[in-house]
């Protein structure tokens, strides 16, 4: 728990000191006439993990987050901001299920109670940005909508993980981009859904890195916040 709150109160410091713009607000709107529960499902990149969650701060999603105790200060801190944590593996070991099939069902019914969700599509261990097939399948399962979800730092530290984990440096700016609603139907395979997800982020990280010049002419609140 010492090493939890530490994470937290750090994670805490590093959003103080972040300046966030925001881009796409009206492609939630669209997501959530086309969900069936009224809600959606970002898929983000694992790199971007931190600040993407640290964006939605007072905005509660569920997530799904491993039951390691390595995890257990994310968890934690995901928790302290108000996200909705259920816990479980997507990773078999032996072929022994680590809680993910659980983890996965608990996160379909309360999508289906009309909570918005947020998945790391290229997690827990990779291939980097190479998109797994669990959230076409959730998405498809609770009738809800998937939003690219792409949160760029103008300026940022890029460690030696597999995913190339990004750390926003303080005083930095970041832009939060929703892209275009993706709406999930049993008439198309999951693979180009998947396909589709990962030519939609391509495109938006181009994009969304050109606005940092337009800066003050993007949205300085989140759709939440505007409501």
């Amino acid at each position: 728990m010492f090493i939890a709150n530490i994470i937290y109160f750090i994670a805490r410091l590093l959003n103080s000191t972040y300046r966030y713009r925001f881009m796409g607000l009206e492609n939630i709107t669209q997501a959530q006439k086309l969900s069936k529960h009224g809600n959606y499902l970002l898929g983000i990149w694992h790199q971007n993990l931190l600040h993407g969650i640290l964006a939605q701060r007072g905005n509660p999603h569920i997530v799904i987050v491993s039951r390691s105790k390595d995890a257990d200060p994310v968890a934690y801190t995901c928790k302290k901001i108000g996200t909705i944590v259920v816990r479980g593996s997507s990773r078999n070991k032996a072929g022994v299920d680590k809680g993910g099939k659980a983890a996965k069902e608990e996160m379909i019914e309360k999508l289906c109670q009309a909570h918005p969700g947020a998945v790391t599509i290229d997690g827990p261990k990779g291939p980097a940005k190479e998109v797994k097939p669990g959230i076409v399948d959730m998405a498809i399962k609770s009738e809800t909508t998937i939003i690219p979800y792409l949160p760029i730092a103008e300026k940022f530290w890029s460690f030696n993980s597999w995913d190339k984990f990004r750390l926003p440096k303080l005083f930095t700016r970041i832009i939060v981009c929703y892209g275009s609603p993706i709406a999930i139907t049993t008439d198309r395979s999951f693979e180009s859904y998947q396909m589709e997800l990962k030519q939609s982020l391509d495109e938006i990280e181009s994009k969304v890195r050109d606005n940092f010049k337009n800066w003050t002419s993007l949205e300085k609140r989140n759709w939440n916040q505007k409501r």
